[in-house]
């Protein structure tokens, strides 16, 4: 199950939004369609949620929301989001920027915005990427009374996460947490922290941003710290993860911490 975001001033793209998601869940999986009022309602939903998917309207409020986008995207990076808009008559400089801004997926509602497009973007996107892959693999290697609580945790990003904060999540004292780590032989909380910080970083690593700006966003004191965190973690510079698959290799080495199968090891010979 997965949260859907929407942010629409278009009441008949939303609905079309409703019935598609509806259909997708016919077969026994409930996803929620959650209509944000305002782009600060959509992000604090986006970061504080398992939202798998946000469809937004790009020009929200009157003008395009460049910044409003970026700060989805920092906030939010396991979420992918597609521009649902009428594109008709906008700037060709506003598409080129929603691609920069990381939005892989633009669906046009003056074509009709017909079901088979917004299907497509979900099937694509809703539980498919590789961090909800590696949430799902976990599940055959952790206590379904772990899983409950760690999959969401993974998920979902907060800025400077504790242990008390896993702990909440978990439903449990900071003290009985470590026992049940323990008693799985799974990382310890300090460890599945800095594991879902570095996942997180990985996606935004893979959209081609810099290190210095992944440390910003995700309140990584440097860019020498997140680089000295992937490094004391997995043994790989940000180069390395990136030739060796980015997310999917972080996935890959976290399910192998887990008790998984050990991923294949990166390609080693960089370009200089």
């Amino acid at each position: 199950m997965a949260d859907i975001l929407l942010l629409s001033t278009s009441p008949l793209a939303a609905e079309r939004v409703r019935r598609t998601v509806q259909r997708e869940c016919a077969g026994g999986v409930s996803h929620t369609v959650r209509a944000a009022r305002g782009w600060a309602e959509l992000t604090a939903w986006a970061s504080a949620s398992a939202a798998a998917v946000a469809f937004v309207d790009p020009w929200h409020g009157g003008a395009f929301a460049a910044l409003e986008i970026r700060r989805l995207r920092e906030r939010a990076p396991a979420v992918e989001v597609v521009a649902l808009a009428d594109f008709t008559g906008r700037p060709a400089a506003d598409a080129f920027s929603l691609a920069m801004l990381g939005v892989r997926e633009m669906v046009c509602t003056a074509r009709g915005a017909g079901p088979a497009e917004l299907v497509r973007c979900l099937r694509e996107h809703l539980n498919r990427g590789p961090l909800e892959e590696m949430v799902d693999a976990l599940a055959a290697l952790v206590p379904a009374s772990v899983h409950r609580w760690l999959g969401p945790a993974l998920r979902t990003h907060s800025a400077s996460p504790t242990v008390p904060d896993l702990a909440r999540t978990a439903g449990c004292s900071a003290r009985t947490l470590r026992r049940a780590l323990q008693a799985a032989e799974l990382p310890t909380p300090e460890q599945l922290l800095s594991w879902g910080r570095l996942l997180h970083a990985a996606r935004l690593l893979d959209d081609g941003r810099s290190a210095d700006s992944v440390a910003r966003a995700l309140a990584f004191s440097s860019g020498s710290a997140l680089r000295k965190s992937l490094k004391q973690v997995t043994g790989l510079s940000p180069r390395e993860l990136a030739a060796g698959g980015g997310l999917r290799l972080l996935a890959a080495l976290f399910l192998c911490q887990c008790g998984g199968v050990a991923a294949a090891p990166p390609e080693r010979q960089l370009a200089a």
